[in-house]
């Protein structure tokens, strides 16, 4: 049975918040059940849950355009296909115990959405995503920010909240860098980081994707799907602004060891708060 999840909490600042909120970030449920997650939000009882990325799986057909990749070196390239084929194996004989279910992933939202206001990005499982889920997603009272922001107002604080997809529009990302106000990017891709996101543009990132590293040792990440070995973010908080979960549900046969699934909680503060 799977150990149960942890709450991790981060204080992030911003000179532009008149009022603290707090916000939960939850990542990679993959259609798994989630319950201890379910009563950990409840005890936190925030004002805001991001969902960043791969919730459902929705894959894209054959030779579509999907998520950008990290190039590998030939040794890097034989363990991570070596790891792939390991883990199918031992999920053909293990994968039972872990099963997923779209419903899962919508009686999951139908529930975070009756505690606080739910946004959700999309991640590489989801690069073909059906009207259908996105029609669900519309009955449950979940906002999806697919390459798109929206305006809002939580306790009296003015936000700017955009979800850039793993499938990304660099042209809608930078139009959104260039609003006004206090700016929260859902980014499922950590790696996207420096390569699209490393500037002054938003006050907090929140993404996924990593899983923790599935193992970590010394609290390091030995190995995620966007950043290979040791990726440089496994999971925590870097630059003070980018909180990066390590994950709600474990998809691999192989237990995760000192890597608890989490629920991350940001205090989200003024520089006076």
């Amino acid at each position: 049975m799977a150990k149960p999840a942890v709450l991790t909490e981060y204080t992030v600042f911003s000179p532009k918040l008149t009022r603290g909120l707090e916000i939960a970030l939850v990542t990679d449920l993959h259609e798994r059940r989630a319950p201890d997650i379910l009563r950990l939000l409840r005890r936190a009882k925030p004002d805001l849950i991001a969902v960043a990325g791969d919730t459902l799986e929705s894959y894209a057909e054959k030779g579509e355009k999907t998520y950008r990749t990290i190039r590998y070196n030939a040794f890097k390239r034989f363990l991570i296909g070596a790891g792939f084929y390991l883990n199918h194996s031992l999920n053909r004989v293990f994968g039972r115990n872990n099963p997923n279910d779209p419903e899962f992933a919508f009686d999951f939202l139908r529930r975070s959405a009756r505690l606080a206001p739910v946004f959700m990005s999309l991640g590489n499982h989801e690069e073909s995503f059906p009207d259908d889920y996105r029609q669900k997603l519309r009955e449950l009272g979940v906002t999806l920010l697919d390459n798109a922001d929206t305006e809002l107002v939580i306790k009296g604080q003015r936000l700017r909240l955009g979800g850039l997809s793993s499938v990304y529009d660099r042209e809608w990302l930078d139009r959104f860098s260039k609003k006004d106000g206090c700016k929260l990017l859902l980014c499922h891709h950590p790696e996207y980081y420096d390569e699209l996101i490393d500037d002054e543009a938003f006050d907090l990132v929140l993404a996924g994707h990593t899983h923790g590293g599935q193992i970590r040792l010394f609290d390091k990440a030995i190995f995620s799907p966007g950043g290979g070995l040791f990726p440089k973010y496994g999971g925590g908080l870097y630059d003070g602004r980018l909180a990066v979960s390590r994950g709600c549900s474990n998809t691999a046969a192989m237990p995760r060891l000192n890597n608890p699934r989490e629920l991350v909680l940001i205090h989200f503060k003024g520089n006076t708060a």
